[in-house]
């Protein structure tokens, strides 16, 4: 797969969510790139996302495909791509150093706060990525490449789950590794 085609535009997503219109488009497409290869991808598989990927290139997407791409992809995707792009809207690299990007007439959100907007994204496009999932797993006949995404070391299986809920570590650090014999320091 050597062309790379965006499952969402820019102006899809500025239209469909409060990204202000003038934000640049560049920061946009990278965070949607990133979206797409590292979340939706990994939703879907890389035997549909390759299928995708084809068909949108040479403009043969089926029916069913862009009943996908439409209901199913670009609203996982689309809040996925938030997630994505709230550190670069944030922050930005420069020669010597990484600095906060201000603007006139705003006030600079806290870390705390950055991390409480993320959350509530990455909240919705979970939800939008089970929807997607249950929807591939309804339909084996249509995407019969969501169960057999075929082999390799390369070929990206479906996770089962779209929720990573973190770690639960009990208690205290003693608590933890209780049950471990660690060398004396």
């Amino acid at each position: 797969m050597a062309n790379f085609v965006y499952f969402i535009s820019v102006s899809f997503l500025k239209d469909n969510t409060p990204i202000n219109e003038n934000l640049d488009d560049k920061l946009l497409k990278s965070a949607i790139k990133e979206a797409q290869e590292v979340y939706v991808r990994d939703v879907i598989g890389s035997g549909i996302y390759n299928q995708l990927q084809d068909q949108a290139f040479n403009g043969t997407l089926t029916a069913d495909n862009t009943t996908l791409l439409d209901s199913y992809i670009a609203p996982c995707l689309k809040y996925y791509t938030l997630v994505e792009s709230m550190l670069p809207m944030t922050f930005k690299f420069l020669n010597k150093s990484v600095s906060s990007r201000t603007a006139d007439n705003a006030n600079p959100i806290t870390p705390s706060e950055l991390t409480l907007i993320e959350q509530r994204y990455r909240d919705k496009a979970e939800y939008y990525a089970e929807r997607l999932r249950d929807y591939l797993k309804e339909n084996p006949t249509l995407y019969p490449l969501y169960l057999n995404p075929g082999s390799g070391f390369d070929v990206i299986h479906p996770s089962n789950t779209a929720f990573f809920g973190g770690m639960y570590l009990p208690g205290t650090e003693d608590e933890c590794f209780k049950n471990y014999d660690f060398p004396q320091k």
